[in-house]
């Protein structure tokens, strides 16, 4: 009679909270594998910007909301991951900045001035002084001003890395298909090749989820995709960390701009924000006219003529929520299946959290059985793949 492997629990998706929940899993003591379809932070995770934020720019409106509040402990948790401590020890994962910045290309009104210096975010804004300024606003044409975040910005790819090389062999490469009873249970993936069975089966696969639920007719866990089309410039670029506000963008970032290395030594510009959503609709052409125009009115003392420019779509996976952003990471259980997306990057600690929570099953303290599969190897940047 063929063996059949069983695994206590059995993830499905190796973005960040896939790999984030095999650690944390796999350190208390349960027999746990991995199954991702492609590469390892392909999709959602290498796409993120890297930021580990606390909410700020969620609050620009002048007051304090349910999403910037659930963020809020987020950076300060991170940091004690990386500095060897907290919920998963990360030592060795580097920051691409250990700072971020928000500027205004003018005033930003009293009353978010007045905010920022309120009690109810002291610790998380601290305005600068012209001398303070990092390198990037240390010129005689920015008029504005700048104020320096708790938040900082992660290497995503060495993340990635690092939370892969401590279960390199329980992380398999598939496609994976749920096999349901008739009840609605799940009683095993089919991996194609052979059957992998699991006590406690955890959905984690970001926009795959959509596909992994339509297997339970009908599922009570609805997903929404919301769109973006970030741009991306690559060339002898200055550092830039930081989100750019102004009045006729609202209470929402007009850009926001991350800064990542290239292996030839030029840096690409990531930018996102209310550009990256207003685009959605425009062609890459258009999108990128209008980001060079939106560059050249808040950096006109920065040559971009230089530059290679190109586009990324992606879509935001989240539960079902009117194509609002919900407030914080979602994890729900069904009969011996969760269903989870972290919401961002920044939330994974909180929804790992969450999904051990869920768990009823007490670790077994022994390794999952071995399967006939190749291993799932970490993906590329959307900049490697562009540029």
């Amino acid at each position: 009679m063929t063996h059949q492997p069983h695994t206590q629990i059995a993830i499905i998706g190796g973005g960040i909270s896939g790999l984030w929940l095999l650690n944390v899993l796999g350190n208390l003591g349960y027999s746990v594998v991995l199954l991702e379809q492609e590469a390892l932070g392909q999709a959602q995770t290498f796409a993120s910007q890297g930021m580990i934020h606390g909410g700020i720019k969620y609050a620009l409106g002048g007051f304090t909301t349910p999403a910037s509040e659930s963020i809020a402990s987020m950076p300060e948790t991170w940091r004690q991951c990386l500095a060897g401590g907290g919920p998963l020890p990360l030592t060795g994962v580097n920051t691409l900045s250990d700072a971020y910045y928000l500027f205004s290309d003018g005033s930003l009104g009293s009353k978010v001035t007045a905010f920022f210096g309120s009690k109810s975010v002291r610790g998380r804004v601290t305005p600068l002084a012209p001398s303070n300024y990092p390198a990037l606003f240390a010129n005689p044409q920015f008029s504005g001003s700048v104020y320096q975040l708790q938040d900082m910005v992660i290497d995503t790819p060495a993340l990635v890395n690092a939370l892969a090389a401590p279960y390199q062999a329980h992380i398999y490469q598939c496609q994976a298909k749920l096999i349901r009873s008739l009840t609605g249970e799940v009683t095993g993936i089919d991996t194609g090749h052979g059957i992998l069975t699991a006590d406690c089966y955890i959905l984690s696969a970001g926009t795959g989820n959509a596909e992994l639920l339509a297997s339970d007719n009908p599922s009570s866990i609805a997903m929404q995709r919301r769109p973006l089309q970030q741009v991306m410039l690559k060339g002898h670029l200055p550092q830039a960390y930081a989100h750019g506000v102004s009045l006729r963008t609202a209470a929402k970032p007009r850009v926001t701009i991350t800064t990542h290395p290239c292996e030839d030594g030029d840096n690409v510009w990531y930018l996102g924000g209310q550009l990256a959503e207003d685009g959605i609709d425009r062609s890459e052409g258009a999108q990128i006219d209008i980001a060079r125009r939106e560059l050249n009115d808040l950096f006109p003392w920065i040559d971009l003529g230089a530059a290679d420019w190109a586009t990324l779509r992606v879509d935001r996976a989240e539960p079902a929520n009117d194509l609002q952003r919900p407030d914080s990471p979602f994890c729900q259980r069904s009969h011996n299946t969760i269903t989870c997306w972290p919401i961002k990057l920044t939330l994974t600690p909180m929804l790992a959290d969450q999904v051990c929570a869920a768990i009823d099953l007490k670790p077994a303290g022994c390794a999952a059985d071995p399967l006939s599969l190749s291993p799932a190897k970490p993906g590329k940047t959307p900049w490697a793949l562009a540029f």
